[in-house]
């Protein structure tokens, strides 16, 4: 009865365990990289908001909508840090699994690369990597996680942007 009860505690361990390994978000390793070294700055939001995305872009036919799960936000400050700014993206992006895709933006901004994880019009993460025009001013990463329905990703970049104006 004792090796039963010691079997069934360990099965439910590891159960416990790999349910809350698959509820990480593939891209949880960038922010747990940089997050505590010199230069950076982070801060998450975290709680399920139903229907908090509902944007209309200028065309009433693109839309972003969903419910959002968490937002998280990385500023990187050159002058503080080891990395140059661009170093900084290159090696946050370069962590991204091969399931995430480069968003192809309709406009010829240089100085913000989006990606995507999940298929054409649902999408369960964007992540926004905003380059700066200096190369010692801040640079950002800001993702959003959750389960969004879209018509048009150019809305993420918007809301991005947003997030990282002083």
């Amino acid at each position: 009865m004792k090796t039963y009860s010691i079997r069934l505690l360990v099965i439910i361990s590891l159960l416990a365990a790999s349910t809350g390994l698959f509820g990480q978000s593939k891209s949880d390793k960038i922010f747990d990289n940089f997050k505590n070294k010199p230069g950076f700055t982070y801060f998450s939001f975290n709680k399920d908001i139903k229907d908090a995305f509902n944007i209309n872009l200028d065309d009433e036919n693109k839309t972003i909508s969903g419910d959002l799960h968490e937002i998280k936000f990385l500023s990187y400050n050159p002058e503080k840090g080891d990395l140059s700014g661009r170093g900084f993206l290159k090696r946050a992006i370069d962590m991204l699994p091969s399931a995430y895709d480069k968003v192809d933006l309709d406009d010829d901004d240089n100085n913000v690369v989006v990606w995507k994880l999940g298929k054409k019009k649902k999408i369960s993460e964007f992540h926004v990597f905003i380059k700066s025009d200096s190369p010692d001013g801040y640079h950002f990463l800001i993702s959003f996680l959750g389960d969004f329905d879209v018509d048009d990703a150019e809305g993420i970049k918007e809301i991005g942007v947003s997030f990282s104006s002083k």
